[in-house]
């Protein structure tokens, strides 16, 4: 491999000029196939695309986007005052930026209408949970406390007005139908206060937003939030002001991640700076290791885009970060430079040949370990796997031919001794010194760190991933204990036909399904169920109201007794009255004629549909009705087995999936690629002894991260799943330049010289990858911090060993 490279090294030294068209026409095409990409934010794009919960969740979201609402919570201990603050909070977001609707409270015009169109339609709602709710009020007592009412209130104002309502309602049917209504509360349990929704304890009153963009828009979330707490700053009770929800969670994540960022990107530029001018004093180095990684991820870009056309802005994020392999082969290349004796020509020609055959092998294995993503479940690994194998290519071509054509025209003025030199001295004779009791040492952390390793857990929930700030979290937490633990978390149930009325009786199955597991749920089908159903209710009254039950009512009402406030005689109805005094109620209750049904297509030209609204939705000429649920996850299996085409939406359950995925992955693609890692090692060096210890660094390693991270706490999540990879590709590449610098050596003491040259190498390679990503240990974000601590445990394991052991281990022979 070394002569190959060492005749383009040749080529390209007589004819420089063919070598800078060859870059400006490589770097054109790539330039040309990444213009055509189409680059997505979506997530689900990253995901498995055959599997149906998948499908199903995007489906979902995409259809009820109107779920994905600003809460604002307004806490206070005036209930009248926190009412006023509701009403003038509504008109300041009305004129806010970006907000398109507000919901505070049922509108008059709103509950005008409800009553108009719902006041004596107890029939048409007569579902079980309505039957069990009337069957539970035909008591006497209940009677008797309704009678009650009645005379305290009939010796008001009001009194002719109450004396109609009772009589026609005796026992409140008018009443449960409109409690109904409360459930439309977006999972919110509490209560109607004057049309607002109020918590239990009635100290906190909910706003709901929906802002004129989606959340996942960061940029015009971080400008909205202030607007919002501008508009509900200095509100006249001076209430407490909570606001969470996707877009809030959003903003925060943005800033919080551009803060880190800014930070650790600030960071790591002036250490990688320093490093290189620490270790070369020049800088020289720093722009080949930096354009070298630059024109493979250029190349994989372009490739991608003549290749597929698209791809995932997360995906060419991680590819990015995994460039940061691609550095090492400019950083070894210049390192070996710098040990060489003789003119320029002559020491770029000794590094080249120093340095192509491990790196080509290193990269070989990287590239293999890559290729298994092609096997995971997740579509953004296949593009991490076209996209990373592509800039590892490209970064390897740029530093071993470019590269010896730049250190010749411009060698940098290097210095035999070093600060890196004089600490890799001691890292040498420290080994040599305690050779065996380090190798015990190392022996036995590594065999209690891998004690540790059942103690490793993974984190499947990606909230924990979240970068909200802790006063969202806090809000959140305050604002489920006010209004039920589970007023945040819900199961989506989405329901669909060819027309509204198919669409909505496919609800009202759905309905049944939620109310037959005992659910708590949100459902338009509380009010506005299909024709077809509101004709099996009807049907289920008369069937309820035979001529006995009602017989039996009747009894029950003749026994009440009740007091006058100005008579001390009871009140009390004879039986045979009772017929007379209340006919249009017994009349309702027989139901001779079929009530009007409420009508889906008109009531959406009426003021009653902004309760309603949310929950149905059309797209593409189809109907969809939505529910929400507090649902376990033990009972989704079985109600998607008796609901096949509804689509059902649950966190817990799609978390689980994507982690049963994931775990498969890890099983799948790091034996495989630890196979084939194994089979490329053999076939390069064709020696067992050999092969095993240049799997000293990354076997060590990834135990030695993987015990310390559960002996920390510190749990496996989808974001540094990934980053073992990262971590696996750096320490093959350590233990095989280790290695291949041995072998290619032909005495112990020469063994020795390149052996320190392959350390410098590696020491510069790993300190620049802490530089570069370690310093996301520092960030606030959870994503970035796990990234962050994960990488500097497996980047310092692997130095450690590589250093320490692998040297030891080869010296125990001679070089042949």
């Amino acid at each position: 491999m070394g002569g190959l490279f060492l005749r383009w090294y040749e080529f390209f030294a007589r004819r420089p000029l063919a070598l800078v068209a060859g870059i400006v026409a490589l770097l054109g095409l790539s330039a040309a196939g990444a213009w055509q990409l189409k680059f997505s934010e979506d997530v689900f794009g990253l995901l498995p695309h055959d599997e149906p919960m998948v499908a199903e969740t995007r489906l979902a979201l995409d259809r009820f986007e109107g779920l994905e609402r600003v809460v604002i919570v307004l806490e206070g201990d005036d209930v009248a005052a926190l009412a006023r603050d509701v009403d003038e909070a509504e008109t300041r977001l009305r004129k806010t930026q970006d907000v398109s609707n507000v919901v505070a409270r049922i509108s008059e015009e709103a509950q005008n209408d409800i009553a108009l169109n719902y006041l004596g339609k107890a029939p048409l709602l007569f579902d079980k949970p309505l039957q069990d709710a009337v069957a539970a009020r035909l008591s006497r007592a209940e009677f008797e406390k309704r009678l009650q009412d009645y005379l305290d209130r009939q010796a008001g104002s009001q009194g002719i007005a109450v004396a109609d309502t009772f009589r026609d309602d005796p026992f409140g049917f008018n009443e449960l139908v409109l409690r109904r209504f409360e459930k439309l509360n977006s999972g919110f349990e509490g209560s109607l206060v004057g049309g607002r929704l109020f918590s239990r304890d009635q100290k906190m009153a909910v706003i709901l937003v929906e802002a004129a963009f989606n959340a996942s828009n960061t940029g015009r979330g971080r400008e909205f939030m202030p607007r919002l707490e501008e508009a509900l700053s200095d509100l006249p009770g001076a209430p407490r002001v909570h606001i969470i929800g996707a877009h809030r969670s959003s903003a925060d994540n943005a800033a919080v991640l551009r803060s880190d960022l800014n930070l650790t990107i600030a960071t790591s530029a002036i250490g990688v700076l320093l490093l290189f001018l620490v270790a070369f004093r020049a800088l020289t180095p720093v722009f080949l290791a930096f354009t070298s990684a630059g024109f493979g991820f250029a190349l994989a870009l372009g490739i991608q885009g003549f290749g597929w056309g698209d791809l995932s802005a997360i995906t060419a994020g991680f590819a990015g970060v995994l460039m940061g392999i691609s550095v090492d082969y400019a950083i070894h290349l210049t390192s070996s430079f710098a040990g060489m004796e003789g003119t320029p020509d002559q020491r770029a020609r000794a590094a080249l040949r120093h340095v192509a055959m491990p790196s080509f092998v290193a990269m070989l294995t990287t590239g293999v370990a890559l290729a298994t993503l092609r096997l995971s479940s997740f579509d953004g690994l296949h593009q991490l796997s076209e996209m990373g194998i592509a800039g590892l290519v490209g970064a390897l071509l740029f530093a071993l031919i470019v590269g010896p054509q730049v250190l010749r025209k411009r060698p940098p003025a290097l210095r035999r001794q070093g600060a890196l030199g004089k600490v890799l001295g001691g890292i040498e004779a420290f080994r040599r010194k305690l050779r065996w009791p380090l190798l015990a040492g190392l022996a036995g952390v590594t065999l209690a760190l891998a004690a540790c390793l059942p103690l490793v857990g993974f984190d499947g929930d990606v909230t924990n991933l979240d970068g909200k700030s802790a006063q969202t979290r806090a809000a959140e937490q305050h604002v489920q204990q006010g209004f039920g633990q589970e007023s945040l978390r819900r199961t989506l149930l989405v329901a669909g036909g060819d027309t509204l009325q198919q669409a909505l009786r496919q609800n009202d199955v759905v309905a049944r399904e939620l109310v037959a597991t005992g659910a708590r749920f949100e459902s338009v089908a509380w009010v506005l169920p299909a024709e077809d159903t509101q004709r099996e209710n009807m049907a289920r009254w008369r069937a309820f109201w035979n001529e006995d039950r009602i017989a039996q009512l009747k009894g029950e009402m003749a026994a009440a007794r009740a007091q006058r406030p100005d008579s001390p005689e009871p009140v009390r109805f004879a039986e045979a009255a009772l017929e007379k005094r209340f006919a249009g109620f017994f009349a309702g209750l027989r139901l001779k004629d079929d009530l009007a049904l409420l009508d889906a297509q008109a009531l959406r030209k009426r003021p009653v549909w902004s309760l309603l609204a949310n929950y149905v939705s059309e797209q593409q000429g189809r109907f969809y009705a939505g529910s929400t649920a507090h649902l376990e996850p033990q009972v989704l299996g079985g109600l998607r087995a008796r609901l096949p085409a509804v689509l059902i939406l649950n966190k817990a359950a799609f978390v689980s999936r994507m982690v049963s995925f994931i775990q498969r992955d890890l099983l799948l693609m790091g034996g495989l690629s630890l196979l084939l890692v194994i089979a490329v090692l053999w076939l390069t060096f064709g020696r067992l002894r050999e092969m095993l210890i240049a799997l000293v660094p990354v076997a060590g390693s990834l135990v030695w991260t993987l015990g310390l991270m559960g002996l920390l706490g510190i749990p496996f999540n989808i974001i540094n799943t990934l980053v073992t990879v990262f971590i696996a590709g750096l320490g093959i590449d350590y233990g095989i330049f280790f290695v291949q610098t041995w072998r290619e050596s032909t005495s112990s003491d020469e063994a020795a010289k390149r052996l320190r040259l392959a350390g410098t190498g590696v020491l510069v390679a790993a300190l620049t990858t802490l530089f570069g990503f370690g310093t996301l240990a520092m960030a606030r974000h959870p994503a970035l911090f796990s990234v962050g601590i994960t990488t500097v445990l497996g980047i310092v394991s692997s130095l450690v060993l590589t250093l320490l052991v692998v040297p030891t281990l080869l010296e125990f022979r001679k070089p042949q």
